[in-house]
């Protein structure tokens, strides 16, 4: 569990365990598994300080209604590797609703991703599990 509190050391913003460290690590399984949204991210200005900063210190707890977000913190938390988790779970919540952030302009995309709309949360937590498994993370 302490490797959540990492996010939270002021002076482990900028290195590989804070939060800057955990937002690239989002957007580079990002890149590993969509290239296009990655590429269409970059392309808008899209960055993870506009959303992941959130979901990632707060746990995704503001991005849920309190059922789906037990569900999730169950995984996360039964996990080993749970804040890997935490990434994939992000980075299937992106992949997820990947048509509409490609077909939207900068606003509509971050207004997406700061207001996630009601999704399957055993789809996303399948998803995340996929991930995992074909684009494991580097050792951060």
């Amino acid at each position: 569990m302490a490797e959540i509190g990492d996010v939270f050391t002021k002076k482990l913003d900028s290195a590989h365990l804070g939060i800057g460290g955990a937002m690239r690590s989002l957007m580079q399984l990002l890149k590993d598994k969509d290239p296009v949204l990655s590429k269409n991210f970059v392309k808008k200005g899209v960055e993870p300080q506009f959303f992941g900063f959130r979901w990632i210190t707060l746990l995704l707890s503001q991005e849920f209604l309190l059922p789906e977000l037990m569900r999730i913190w169950d995984s996360l938390f039964a996990d080993a590797n749970r804040f890997d988790f935490l990434l994939y779970m992000c980075c299937s919540m992106i992949i997820s609703v990947r048509e509409k952030l490609i077909a939207g302009d900068f606003a509509e995309a971050v207004k997406l991703l700061q207001h996630y709309p009601p999704l399957d949360i055993h789809k996303l937590l399948c998803n995340a599990e996929e991930i995992r498994r074909f684009h494991p993370l580097k050792k951060r």
